[in-house]
Formats: structure tokens, C-alpha cells, sequence
């Protein structure tokens, strides 16, 4: 004989463990089954919008190649790349969408495509120690695009983009300073500089550069060239941390410059 209790959870257990189990898949993704025909975009879609990229990739592809005048082969073409760009593979990212430039011209998605293929080739580069190729692609695109697209909605993007391209190329550079430094080739790294200066003018680390272009300047003994960069630092970033001892250098020439008037 069963108690009412007894009853009652032999009722209520068998209801509540499919609710348990749907709850479960939800969490594991038991329900990632494509319900969408193998053809058609919405099966490459849907492995899109899952992350699940290599087969997104696999579908959209087969779509577009069968399917290249139909009306959703652009929206294909376009979650294919950005599919390769959550794969990291940059460089065929940026392919994709120049393919798609190239092949739906009139096409609204190819602003998008257009700055998704310059933020490619910006993640291409590697370590600072690597080849920084894409650094330079990415600055030559971006410069097109500002000029095709002005008025763009990606253009705060685009600046921030520049500025960073900027300031890799100058670490690059100081890197390559700091090496003709410690092989004690001092007029080599002053050329370094003033190409730095000359070229990357925009750059957030022009403030070291000047600093170290007036340190290479005093150990040539080049002193008018030495206050020159100081007070340009200064002068053009009165607020960097590094100021004060630029501040101190100048002090240091001006007094070393009297003394040696005085005798």
C-alpha cells in the first residue's frame, strides 16, 4: 500500500523530469540541430548565429557557389567572411570581402564589407617582433575609405584604427632604435628618430621620441639639437610624464653652457 505522499511523488516525478531535461538542453545545446534545408541560406545562418563558424563557412559557400544571382547570395557572401573572422583567419577574412566588393558593387553591405576588410588586415599583425605588413595594408585601406565614405558611421572606428596603426609602426621604429643603440650606432638611431618625426608626426609616442632623440643629441655631443627637441617637448606636451626631465636636461645644458663661457 502506497501513502498519499507516496502517490503524490510518483505523480509529480514523472511530470517534472522532462521539464528538467528540456531545461538541460538548453543549457548544453541539445537542440542544435539544423532544422533548415541543406541549400538554402538559413542553414548556413544558422550555424552563423551559434558560432559554430567552420560549418557556417562549409554551408554559406555551398549557397553562394550554387546560388550566385540570388537575392541572398551578398548577405551569404558577407556572413561567410565575418564567419572566417571569428576563426581568426584574417587573411582569407579579408579576401571574402574584398570578393564581395568586387562582385555586388551596388550592394548596401559593401560599406560594411569595405571596413570589416581594413579591421582584417589590421588583425593580421603578429607580435611587434614580426612582420607588420598588415599594419601598412590596413593604414592604405582605411586611408580609401575615409575618402570613399567621409560621412561613414565607422569613421570614430576608423580614427582609432589609424592612431593605433600610428603608433605600432612607431614601436616598430623604437625598436629598431633601441637596437642600433645598444650596438652603440648613435647616428643611426638619431636617423631613426627623425624619420619617426618626420613621418608619424600624429603619433601618441612622439612625447619618447623627442626625449630620446635629445639624449642621442647630447651623447653626440649635437647640443643645440638637444634643446631643440627638448623645448619641443615641452612645449607640444606640456602634460607628458616625461616633461620634468626634459625640463631637467635643458637646466643641466643651460648651466653646462655657462660654465663653459665663463672659462
Amino acid at each position: 500500500m502506497f501513502s498519499g505522499l507516496d502517490c503524490q511523488r510518483r505523480v509529480v516525478l514523472p511530470a517534472v523530469i522532462p521539464c528538467l531535461l528540456f531545461g538541460l538542453c538548453v543549457l548544453v545545446g541539445c537542440g542544435t540541430k539544423n532544422p533548415f534545408p541543406r541549400d538554402s541560406f538559413d542553414y548556413g545562418a544558422f550555424y552563423n548565429e551559434r558560432g559554430k563558424h567552420n560549418e557556417a563557412v562549409a554551408a554559406l559557400e555551398t549557397f553562394v557557389r550554387r546560388n550566385p544571382t540570388d537575392s541572398l547570395a551578398v548577405r551569404a557572401q558577407f556572413l561567410k567572411a565575418k564567419s572566417y573572422m571569428e576563426l581568426k583567419e584574417y587573411p582569407v577574412a579579408a579576401i571574402e570581402l574584398k570578393i564581395l566588393r568586387q562582385d555586388y558593387p551596388t550592394s548596401p553591405l559593401v560599406e560594411d564589407a569595405y571596413y570589416l576588410e581594413g579591421v582584417a588586415y589590421l588583425n593580421e599583425v603578429g607580435k611587434i617582433e614580426r612582420d607588420i605588413t598588415g599594419a601598412y595594408k590596413a593604414r592604405l585601406h582605411f586611408l580609401e575609405f575615409s575618402r570613399v565614405y567621409a560621412a561613414s558611421r565607422y569613421m570614430p572606428q576608423v580614427r582609432e584604427h589609424m592612431q593605433a596603426v600610428t603608433d605600432l609602426l612607431v614601436e616598430k621604429k623604437l625598436r629598431n632604435a633601441n637596437v642600433f643603440r645598444q650596438k652603440g650606432h648613435h647616428e643611426a638611431v638619431a636617423i631613426t628618430l627623425d624619420t619617426i618625426l618626420e613621418t608619424e608626426p600624429t603619433s601618441s609616442l612622439i612625447d619618447q621620441v623627442l626625449m630620446q632623440r635629445g639624449q642621442v643629441a647630447e651623447r653626440t655631443e649635437d647640443y643645440e639639437t638637444a634643446r631643440e627637441v627638448y623645448g619641443r617637448l615641452l612645449s607640444a606636451y606640456p602634460q607628458s610624464p616625461l616633461a620634468r626631465e626634459a625640463q631637467a636636461r635643458l637646466h643641466e645644458l643651460a648651466t653646462a653652457a655657462g660654465g663653459a663661457g665663463e672659462s
